[in-house]
């Protein structure tokens, strides 16, 4: 694949950050978060080529006016604890293949997304916080005149649902530019999260590493929708969710692979933004998540794993409500960043870890900038053995990103009972 790049710049608000917003303070669970770039990459099958500089000279004036709404994230990190808003800029780069989406598309592959992401941050650490930017951006323009933006999010900035709300705001702005008549983005909510989660006098934690594999392998799983009802009756009575059933042959299939002849601990990333009471809108900002700690062994069938999943979910919902709103336990809070500060490392565990995040749900295919939705979202990992699952673009089925280790994926990948439920990494059709 032939690239050119054709300029990189840095982005600044279009309006000052007035002097007294100079200081954005992060949450205690923002400040618990590693500094990882997360990864996101949207495909749009645009065919009027002539028209492409004008659409990147909107794509510039737009995401100017994200970044005033935004405004933290034209800053950089000042310590541990929060966000000089010094509108320094995000950096925007903007490169040419010499290829068309349909083509680029029959091969979706992870080495073939990698060099459509920023200066390589994707899932890289930061190596100076308070240097590096929190949010860069890719625009790649191909020949047919389809356009790939992929953006990379500071982790200790925001979650996913973070990064995706930014997202749609920019696009939002972008169509309304075209189309006065469509109506402009609500504002972000970008205090609620930290008013939720306060510093406070809590402890100040060491960031939780991030596991990223010495050899990783990613593959990409899709199961159309037909299957997953299928996966749902088979659990029976239990009824579980889409996320559940296919979650639930998932880890069949994995600890027959990882963990043969022990048990399997997985854990589930939780957003708790509705989960906390009162709950909070779905643009607020920052990291709201906290997870669901299960085990898992060989013998465990589909019904039975999802009756794990819904058990542990109801088992932890009080705890959830602990973290903020009207129940705010402090001394609740303050233990658990103790014994996660304590916890044992990868390697000093007796069980493998399996970590599983969902980004389902968030409305990602709802990203017009005025000329139609994505064609594809796309992402990837390279954390230990990490499952992270997408809403396919009909809203039905579901795409599932798989990290393992190199020997472990190749015998994953065989395996009968997920292939006859998934496809493994097909093109894509536009």
């Amino acid at each position: 694949m032939e690239m050119e790049l054709i300029c990189k710049e840095s982005m600044k608000p279009s309006s000052a950050t007035p002097p007294h917003l100079k200081t954005y303070p992060l949450s205690f669970v923002d400040v618990i978060t590693p500094p990882q770039y997360m990864p996101m990459l949207y495909f749009y099958n645009t065919i009027q080529i002539e028209n492409q500089e004008s659409k990147l000279a909107l794509l510039k004036e737009s995401l100017q006016e994200t970044l005033s709404a935004y405004y933290p994230i034209a800053g950089r990190f000042k310590g541990r604890l929060s966000v000089d808003c010094n509108d320094e800029g995000a950096p925007l780069l903007i490169t040419k293949l010499k290829c068309h989406l349909s083509n680029f598309l029959k091969n979706p592959i992870t080495p073939n997304l990698l060099p459509l992401f920023p200066d390589n941050l994707a899932w890289s650490d930061m190596n100076n916080p308070e240097h590096d930017p929190i949010m860069a951006i890719q625009i790649n323009c191909f020949q047919c005149g389809g356009i790939a933006i992929a953006v990379c999010l500071s982790h200790k900035f925001g979650d996913m649902s973070t990064l995706f709300n930014f997202f749609n705001h920019w696009a939002t702005i972008t169509s309304h530019h075209q189309d006065r008549n469509k109506p402009l983005p609500s504002p972000p909510l970008l205090y609620a999260g930290v008013s939720v989660f306060p510093q406070g006098n809590l402890p100040v934690s060491g960031e939780r590493p991030y596991y990223a594999l010495p050899k990783w392998v990613c593959k990409r799983f899709v199961f159309e929708a037909s299957k997953i009802e299928a996966l749902k009756a088979m659990a029976g009575p239990i009824h579980p969710t889409r996320f559940q059933a296919v979650a639930a042959l998932i880890h069949k299939c994995a600890v027959s692979t990882l963990s043969p002849n022990s048990p399997l601990l997985t854990s589930i990333a939780v957003n708790l933004r509705k989960r906390i009471d009162p709950p909070v809108p779905s643009n607020t900002l920052g990291n709201m998540v906290s997870s669901l700690i299960f085990m898992i062994s060989e013998k465990d069938e589909l019904a039975e794993l999802v009756s794990k999943m819904k058990e542990g979910m109801i088992r932890s919902e009080t705890e959830w409500k602990k973290h903020g709103g009207k129940y705010r336990d402090l001394d609740f809070i303050a233990d658990k960043l103790k014994r996660m500060a304590e916890a044992p490392s990868l390697e000093a565990l007796k069980i493998p870890l399996m970590i599983v995040t969902s980004w389902c749900g968030f409305s990602m295919y709802e990203a017009d900038f005025g000329w139609g939705k994505p064609a594809w979202i796309a992402s990837f990992t390279n954390g230990h053995n990490t499952l992270v699952f997408m809403d396919a673009r009909d809203g039905k089925g579901m795409e599932v990103i798989v990290t393992m280790e190199e020997e472990h994926m190749e015998r994953f990948e065989c395996n009968p009972e997920l292939l006859q439920y998934a496809s493994l990494d097909p093109s894509i059709q536009l």
